[in-house]
């Protein structure tokens, strides 16, 4: 697996900032697991409104966003979070999403390129 830093993308900066606001929740920054929410939602609405409602990109940051309000069940916040951290890297990192993976496999979703990048459109 190749790195995939592409700080010339907004996409890449939204992983980035999130992954920071994790750590720092993890480190005990207790309103940091609010901003990560915060932050996911307004990914929602920007890739809905940049690459159309239902598209994919806008689908895996609407999965994203509900994983994040788990963490507001706090008996498991902070081993959801840690679980949060793991994929959020991954995709900040190497550009590689396993909830991608997930969505990928849903019917709506055929025909998709190979690959399971957070950055996938549909194919017209």
């Amino acid at each position: 697996m190749e790195l995939a830093i592409e700080t010339n993308k907004i996409d890449w900066w939204f992983w980035a900032i999130i992954l920071a606001f994790i750590l720092l929740a993890l480190l005990g920054w207790v309103p940091a697991y609010y901003v990560v929410m915060i932050i996911s939602g307004i990914q929602v609405f920007y890739f809905a409104q940049r690459d159309g409602g239902w598209a994919f990109t806008t689908q895996v940051r609407i999965l994203y966003f509900f994983t994040t309000l788990v963490a507001l069940w706090t008996l498991i916040r902070f081993p959801w979070f840690i679980l949060l951290l793991l994929g959020t890297a991954m995709v900040t990192f190497t550009g590689r999403c396993v909830l991608a993976l997930m969505l990928k496999k849903m019917p709506w979703n055929k025909g998709l390129p190979e690959g399971a990048s957070c950055e996938l459109k549909p194919q017209s």
